[in-house]
């Protein structure tokens, strides 16, 4: 039985969340810049200019603060559901209603676009085993070499699926036994990966070390529920130093040969725990963050969809008359407004509905992209 907060805890947990949404905002923005990027050098060989230099951020590790934000958030509003019966179900039934609907919705109009354009796909649409395993989410090989669902991204999903079917289950406990039993099956799956590196397409794709970064928000989450704060200079300094890490410095080695969860994982720890943690009012830059956080799922999930045409657009109509520069700049402007819309008018409207029958339970979850 969980008491509700003060009326002084509530603005404090208020400013938390916005927050945790401003984080994701930045997370969906970092994969969109590292994707403009990547079109950005397609552009360059067509039109015969000197590719951008972008390789001085580390961009895939907003795919590492969304899995760091999402074990903070599903601890951070479902620990008072640890131990009751039916928990798992709706805990389930949320996250389900909250992530499929716009997936499936992108990922059906992917497959239609590759019968009429496919020439903006990467790598050709797989045999219907592999389209059937990406609408259920279990990994499977995309173009006989990597474990990609018919919509890339979606990989990132695939692995958010199998740690919300962990947690649910470590929902059937009281939180500190079931948090107990949830660490150690993800440190566990971790190294069996680490140990044994198989060769089963599911089982090397869920024992890969990066889920270990659900772990790392879940204690943040439990450090916050125990009244652990960071005074603000602290908090500063762990989301700086976080940044810091995500960036390539010159002169200094890319410890590339570190695996990700330690290489890109804990400094996303860093910066979800120095904002999460901090004990003061959110920042006035946070706000028009957490606007965009709040789109932050479609914006992961669609950015593709707005960059592909808009590289094709670029270069015949633009060519050589701007900059790169000014193309990642209108790339990541156009990804994020047509995201904003896409969450205004189909997102948001289709949350909504689905989530009808369930209404009375209340839905205290956000999107974590997304992501998470």
């Amino acid at each position: 039985m969980t008491t509700e907060p003060s009326q002084a805890m509530r603005p404090a947990r208020a400013a938390q969340l916005q927050s945790i949404q401003a984080l994701r905002a930045i997370a969906a923005l970092l994969v969109v810049f590292g994707h403009a990027a990547h079109e950005s050098e397609t552009i360059a060989e067509r039109i015969g200019l000197a590719p951008l230099h972008t390789s001085f951020l580390h961009s895939g590790g907003g795919v590492d603060i969304f899995f760091v934000i999402s074990g903070f958030i599903m601890v951070h509003t479902s620990a008072g559901l640890f131990g009751q019966p039916g928990a798992w179900r709706t805990f389930l039934t949320r996250r389900i209603v909250r992530i499929v609907p716009l997936y499936w919705l992108l990922t059906s109009l992917l497959l239609i676009g590759s019968l009429f354009l496919p020439q903006l796909l990467n790598v050709p649409i797989g045999d219907w085993r592999h389209i059937l395993a990406s609408y259920l989410f279990l990994p499977s090989l995309r173009g006989g070499y990597e474990i990609r669902p018919v919509m890339a991204l979606g990989w990132t999903l695939n692995l958010e699926m199998l740690f919300y079917l962990l947690f649910a289950a470590a929902m059937l406990l009281p939180l500190r036994r079931g948090m107990f039993a949830l660490s150690c099956v993800l440190v566990a799956l971790a190294l069996i990966g680490a140990a044994f590196q198989p060769s089963q397409v599911q089982l090397a794709f869920w024992t890969q070390a990066i889920i270990l970064e659900f772990l790392f928000g879940c204690l943040l989450a439990l450090l916050y529920r125990q009244g652990f704060r960071l005074p603000a200079v602290a908090a500063a300094a762990s989301v700086t130093l976080g940044l810091a890490a995500l960036l390539k410095w010159p002169g200094v080695d890319d410890p590339s040969w570190l695996p990700q969860v330690l290489r890109l994982g804990l400094p996303a720890a860093l910066i979800v725990g120095g904002a999460a943690l901090y004990d003061g009012a959110a920042p006035r830059l946070v706000l028009p963050l957490a606007v965009v956080g709040d789109a932050s799922y479609s914006l992961y999930l669609f950015h593709p969809f707005a960059l592909r045409p808009l590289r094709d657009v670029w270069v015949r109509v633009v060519g050589t008359n701007l900059p790169l520069e000014v193309y990642m700049v209108v790339a990541v402007a156009v990804a994020t407004l047509s995201a904003m819309l896409l969450y205004r008018l189909v997102e948001r409207p289709l949350t909504i509905w689905f989530k009808r029958p369930s209404h009375r339970d209340g839905d205290t979850h956000r999107s974590i992209y997304p992501a998470a």
